[in-house]
C-alpha cells in the first residue's frame, strides 16, 4: 500500500459519482466537535481520476484534487464547521475506479448504518466493471461471504418501491428476498408489500397464495396432459355445481391413480383459480338422484369451494410456521406447550399429579390450581412429569402377571414402561422385581426347550 499524509483543501476534496454512501446523515453534533477539537482522524483519499469529478466546483483553485474514499461525514462536517484544511492519509495506488470503489466498499461495509440496498448497490457496481470482478471476488475484499454478497446482489433487481420501503425498513432483508422472485411480476410485488405493511402472518399467507398463482400455468399443463393420456371426461362446467354429481375425491386425497379414476368411470373436474383436482360420480352411479340446486345454493358451493382453497394455503403457511418454532423457538412456548399436553393427561389422573406435586387441586378442571404447581417445575421437571402421566403402568405391575413378558395380555403394556424404569427414571429393580422376571423367564425357557422337544420327537417318528 502507497500511502502518505497531507493537510488538503477542504476544496481539493470530492466526491466519487458512484459512491457507496448516498447520504451522510445529520452531522450537526461532529460538526460541533470539529469546532471544538479538530478532526481527529484523518480522511482516506486518493487521486481524482477526473478532470472535473463529481462535487467538483472550484475551478479557481489549482492543483491535484482527491476523491474521498473513507470520511464523507467528517468532510460535511468540516463544511459545517467552516473548516479550510483537514487531514488526509493519500492512496496513490488506488489508481482505477475499480480499485477506488472496492476500497470505499471495505470502508463503507464495515459500518452498521450502511444499508441493504447501497450494499447491494455496491457490489453490483463493483461487478458490473468486469475486470475479473464477481462474487468471490468481491467477498474476498470486502470480508463477507459469497452467501452474503449474492443476497445482496438479489436486492439490486427489486423495484424502487420496495427498495424505499427496504431503507425505510418497513420491508425487512428476509421480505425482500422473496420479494425478488416476484420481481418481474408488479401487481404481485404490489400485492405482496401491502401484505408485509399488514403483519408477518398476512405476508406469509400471500406469500404461500402468489407462489401458487405463479405455478398455477404449469400445474394445469401437467394435470391436463395426464388427464388427456388416461383418456378422461370431464363434468361440465355449468353443472359443476347442479348437485347432478357426487364429488367423491380432491387432490391427493384419492390414493387411486387417473388411470384407476378413468378405468371406473369417475368425471374429473379441475380447479383452474387454484389447479384443485377433483372426482365425481356420473350422475347414473350416485346412490340416490339429487334435487337440482337454486342458484343461491350454486353461489354457496363456489364460495365454500374457495373459502377451502383459501385454507389450504392456510395449512401450508402453518406447516412453514411450525418448522420455524421448532427451529428457534420463542421464549415460554415449550414450557407453555408441556404445560398444554399435561394439563390433557393430569385432568385424568389428578392423584398422581396430586402426589408428585403436593398440590391437590380443588376440582379436576382447576387449571388455574395445576398452572400454579407447573410454574414452579422446570422444563425437565414438566417433562419427567409428562412421561410418567402418559406412559406410566405402576398399577399394572401390581398385578403379576404383568410381569411375564410372554404373556401377550400384558406384554406390550407393561414391557416398555419396565425398561423406561431404567433408562429413563434410572430405577435399578429390587431382588424381588428381578426375582420375578426370572421366574416368568425360566417358565419361557421351559416352554420353548419342551416345545423344540416335540418337535423334534415328531421329526424323529416322521423319518422312521
Amino acid at each position: 500500500m502507497n500511502a502518505t499524509f497531507q493537510e488538503l483543501h477542504i476544496d481539493q476534496l470530492v466526491i466519487h459519482a458512484k459512491n457507496v454512501r448516498k447520504d451522510v446523515g445529520i452531522v450537526t453534533d461532529l460538526a460541533n466537535s470539529i469546532t471544538e477539537q479538530g478532526i481527529l482522524q484523518p480522511l482516506v483519499v486518493a487521486p481524482a481520476l477526473s478532470d472535473k469529478p463529481f462535487g467538483y466546483q472550484t475551478p479557481e483553485l489549482d492543483g491535484q484534487r482527491y476523491t474521498i474514499i473513507a470520511g464523507h461525514r467528517r468532510h460535511a462536517a468540516a463544511k459545517l464547521a467552516n473548516v479550510d484544511s483537514l487531514p488526509c492519509v493519500i492512496r496513490e495506488d488506488l489508481d482505477t475506479e475499480p480499485k477506488q470503489l472496492v476500497a470505499m466498499l471495505v470502508e463503507n461495509t464495515q459500518r452498521a448504518d450502511l444499508t441493504p440496498v447501497e450494499e447491494a448497490t455496491a457490489y453490483q457496481t463493483i461487478i458490473d466493471f468486469g475486470d475479473g470482478f464477481n462474487v468471490k471476488t468481491v467477498a474476498k475484499a470486502t470480508g463477507r461471504s459469497q452467501s452474503h454478497v449474492r443476497k445482496r446482489l438479489l436486492l439490486s433487481k427489486l423495484n424502487d418501491d420496495a427498495k424505499g420501503k427496504l431503507e425505510a425498513q418497513t420491508l425487512n432483508v428476509d421480505q425482500a428476498l422473496v420479494l425478488v422472485d416476484f420481481a418481474a411480476d408488479q401487481d404481485a410485488t404490489e400485492r405482496l408489500l401491502a401484505a408485509a405493511a399488514s403483519s408477518p402472518r398476512e405476508f406469509a399467507f400471500r406469500v404461500e397464495a402468489e407462489t401458487r398463482k405463479r405455478d398455477l400455468p404449469g400445474k394445469l399443463a401437467a394435470l391436463e396432459a395426464e388427464l388427456k393420456e388416461a383418456g378422461a371426461k370431464y363434468v361440465p362446467d355449468s353443472e359443476l355445481y347442479s348437485g347432478k354429481y357426487t364429488k367423491i375425491y380432491e387432490n391427493e386425497d384419492s390414493e387411486l391413480t387417473t388411470a384407476q379414476h378413468v378405468a371406473a368411470g369417475d368425471l374429473a373436474s379441475i380447479d383452474r383459480n387454484w389447479g384443485r383436482l377433483s372426482w365425481y360420480l356420473k350422475p347414473n352411479k350416485a346412490a340416490k338422484a339429487k334435487v337440482e340446486l337454486t342458484d343461491e345454493e350454486k353461489e354457496a358451493k363456489r364460495r365454500d369451494a374457495e373459502l377451502t382453497a383459501a385454507l389450504d394455503i392456510a395449512h401450508a403457511v402453518h406447516a412453514e410456521h411450525f418448522k420455524q418454532v421448532i427451529a428457534s423457538p420463542p421464549e415460554g412456548a415449550a414450557d407453555e406447550a408441556l404445560y398444554r399436553i399435561l394439563l390433557d393427561h393430569l385432568h385424568r389422573r389428578i392423584e398422581l399429579f396430586a402426589e408428585i406435586t403436593g398440590r391437590h387441586p380443588d376440582t379436576e378442571s382447576d387449571h388455574q390450581g395445576i398452572k400454579a404447581a407447573l410454574a414452579a417445575m422446570t422444563v425437565e421437571q414438566m417433562a419427567l412429569l409428562l412421561h410418567l402421566a402418559s406412559k406410566s403402568q405402576e398399577d399394572e405391575l401390581l398385578k403379576l402377571r404383568a410381569w411375564d413378558a410372554g404373556d401377550f395380555t400384558y406384554k406390550w403394556h407393561t414391557k416398555g414402561w419396565i425398561e423406561d424404569l431404567g433408562s429413563v427414571w434410572h430405577y435399578e429393580l429390587s431382588a424381588v422385581e428381578q426375582e420375578v422376571l426370572d421366574h416368568f423367564q425360566q417358565a419361557h425357557d421351559a416352554r420353548l426347550a419342551e416345545s423344540a422337544a416335540e418337535d423334534q420327537e415328531d421329526k424323529d417318528n416322521d423319518d422312521e
